[in-house]
């Protein structure tokens, strides 16, 4: 029984994540809560994902920015205040790691982690249709494990952890969505230590998620009159 409801679970599970990547744009709103050093700072955005990996973010505190990118690293930064335009190329700004990116292409079964060189070394199924998934990398500069936890094949826990054995970050996934053809958590909650003491935790709300709507936000460019600034030379 526990067998034929765990192929059960896989068929559904291809079946919702599958079709999702044909689904063309998402936008949400989205809150995100940092408390560090006891001090609490709130940014408020708006997520324009496309399917193709095009994803506008759009700020709207502490300061009006549109943030351009895609998949190859290639970023601009928008200031409209400025009428300034940063535009750069580096791995470290691509968005093949974005929360909505992810779940829009169906790419939840490790979070993208295969990009980023991980590798799955051991996977356990727990009773509640719980999988704990081993990962490590043995690349210079990537922290070397990792450990995901899945429910009913959604994510629900991601934690990095280093040489040592030491949890350096720590990631909730809960208040899933059922969108069309695939599902979204609404709250993401990370907690980074920083030092043995210290930690900063991170929580981002999505809200008003809507699928394929009428936006040209999604087509946004920077203005033809944009100065373009350095990142280095950015005052």
């Amino acid at each position: 029984m526990a067998t034929r409801k765990s192929i059960l679970f896989l068929i559904l599970a291809v079946c919702l994540a599958g079709p999702a990547a044909a689904q063309r744009r998402v936008s949400a709103s989205a809150q995100v809560q940092t408390v560090m050093d006891g001090k609490v700072t709130t940014v408020t955005k708006e997520v324009y994902c496309s399917a193709n990996g095009r994803l506008v973010t759009v700020f709207h505190s502490p300061e009006l920015l549109y943030i351009i990118s895609n998949p190859k690293g290639e970023v601009q930064i928008y200031r409209p205040s400025a009428k300034e335009v940063i535009s750069e190329v580096k791995e470290d700004f691509s968005d093949r790691d974005d929360l909505i990116y992810l779940f829009l292409t169906g790419r939840v079964d490790d979070m993208g982690l295969a990009g980023y060189g991980y590798k799955l070394v051991s996977s356990k199924q727990e009773e509640g249709g719980i999988i704990r998934k081993a990962y490590r990398s043995d690349e210079p500069g990537r922290i070397p494990r990792v450990e995901l936890v899945t429910e009913n094949f959604l994510p629900i826990y991601l934690a990095y952890i280093d040489g040592g054995g030491k949890v350096v970050s720590k990631t909730w996934f809960t208040q899933y969505l059922k969108l069309p053809r695939f599902f979204l958590p609404a709250r993401v909650t990370n907690v980074s230590y920083t030092t043995s003491r210290d930690s900063v935790i991170t929580r981002t709300t999505y809200s008003d998620v809507k699928v394929d709507p009428d936006s040209p936000l999604f087509d946004f460019q920077v203005p033809a009159d944009a100065r373009l600034v350095p990142l280095n030379k950015r005052k």
